[in-house]
């Protein structure tokens, strides 16, 4: 989704955040009763509808935010299961409510990965919470204990009915590395059933992944800790959060998987047709450094490996070329457009599109050039026929173009003319294009038409 469209789509969704919290507030209200005051309660709604949105449109999704969206709901004290369920469920339809096919496309692995991420933070919150009130329980009397624990276990089953239906594996640990809970349609992708899992150490199930067990053991130590891994066709990003209790104890860990083979496949896709076609992908950041540069269009541009431009200033990289340098800056100032440049012997048509945050302050740029040499080349050779130019004049173009070339004289020695005869030639010039006949007036005229 471009710039545009992200705006577009931001300012739709802070439009209907009162409306998304309405929906909330309903599906909420079935699962518990908050003592919170109800002006509050619907205040704070509208406020994470509104960061809900935010982050769906964003660049990039940053998980703590997602995950302090699930935290907060639990805060508002609805800590239930089916407050997972209904807040999933809202924030599922509401968010994409209307929009066209292509919009619903594009926004579905994100949309996916924030449900995630607002689950694993309710689970975690809910989890400390009732971690907390056991061990006030089991300070208390022991009947009152045992029914928290058979509320916990009713919770838990009706957790597991709730990630059964979303596209992920949640697998739960207690602080030895034995599997709890185990649910979500992503098990089949590790391999594992609800049944295989749950009451066997993850050690064992993940010994012949060890970048798993290495990270299981980085959250047991509380350390969180992201990897993709590749399980047969399959990609997986597994992320390992530790569980805390009171005191700060780590008491497990919550283990969240995630298919993304097909946007594996995706990215395989585009490095493949940047590999082959004839295209420059680039990306700047705020100061015009080049952060990312890749296609076959490179080869006509750095030769050499010491010519690479990555971590290089795009206004020393392309110091020779003006007017490469005149489009950075109107895209780095916020503007998109697409523009031709000439840079060594190779003509680009680059699309350049500035990248803004979640403000509007543009942040970087990221450009798309395509090799037109040939269709440049043709073009010219198209309008000097246009023109009618003669075979003399048509020899003299290259030479009045040399900028190191003053005089007529020195213009006319490589072609055996002489000065009085050059200056003939340039008058012609002047006249098929309508300009005075100083030879500066006429090389300004030719490139204006794109004929040098």
């Amino acid at each position: 989704m471009d710039t545009e469209g992200r705006a577009a789509l931001r300012r739709r969704l802070h439009a209907r955040r009162e409306a998304i919290a309405g929906e909330w507030r309903r599906a909420l209200a079935r699962t518990a009763f908050s003592p919170a005051d109800s002006a509050a309660v619907a205040g704070e709604l509208a406020r994470l509808a509104d960061e809900a949105g935010e982050l769906l449109v964003a660049e990039a999704l940053i998980p703590e935010r997602a995950q302090d969206l699930g935290a907060a709901v639990v805060a508002l004290g609805y800590a239930a299961p089916e407050a997972l369920r209904g807040t999933l469920q809202t924030l599922g339809r509401e968010l994409i409510a209307d929009l066209p096919a292509d919009q619903l496309a594009a926004l579905h692995p994100r949309l996916t990965a924030l449900l995630r991420e607002v689950a694993v933070g309710f689970c975690a919150t809910q989890r400390d919470t009732i971690l907390a009130d056991q061990e006030a329980e089991r300070r208390g009397q022991l009947t009152e204990r045992r029914r928290v624990e058979a509320a916990l276990r009713a919770s838990e089953a009706q957790l597991r009915a709730v990630v059964g239906g979303l596209p992920i594996a949640l697998l739960a640990l207690d602080c030895q590395g034995v599997v709890t809970l185990a649910d979500g349609t992503g098990l089949a992708a590790l391999g594992l059933t609800r049944e295989e899992a749950v009451g066997r150490s993850a050690f064992e199930l993940f010994a012949t992944v060890p970048i798993l067990v290495q990270n299981l053991r980085h959250a047991l130590a509380g350390e969180e800790r992201t990897v993709v891994v590749t399980l047969g066709a399959l990609v997986i990003e597994v992320r390992h959060t530790p569980l805390h209790g009171e005191g700060g104890a780590i008491v497990g860990a919550l283990g969240v998987a995630l298919d993304i083979t097909a946007h594996q496949r995706a990215e395989e896709r585009l490095r493949a047709i940047l590999r082959h076609a004839p295209i420059v992908l680039f990306a700047l950041d705020r100061h015009g450094t080049v952060t990312l540069s890749a296609g076959r269009g490179l080869a006509a541009l750095h030769r050499r490996p010491g010519d690479a431009p990555v971590g290089r200033s795009i206004f020393e990289v392309y110091r020779d070329a003006p007017t490469v340098l005149d489009h950075a800056r109107r895209a780095l100032g916020g503007e998109a457009f697409t523009a031709r440049a000439v840079v060594g012997d190779a003509t680009y048509e680059t699309y350049y599109l500035p990248l803004r945050a979640a403000n509007g302050t543009p942040t970087g740029v990221l450009g798309v050039g395509t090799d037109i040499s040939a269709r440049a080349r043709a073009e010219r050779a198209l309008r000097r026929r246009e023109a009618r130019l003669s075979a003399t004049e048509e020899a003299l173009l290259p030479l009045l173009a040399r900028a190191d070339l003053m005089t007529y004289r020195q213009v006319g020695a490589p072609l055996g003319l002489d000065p009085e005869r050059v200056r003939d030639l340039v008058k012609s010039l002047a006249a098929k294009l309508g300009v005075e006949s100083a030879r500066a007036a006429v090389v300004a005229a030719l490139r204006q038409r794109d004929l040098l």
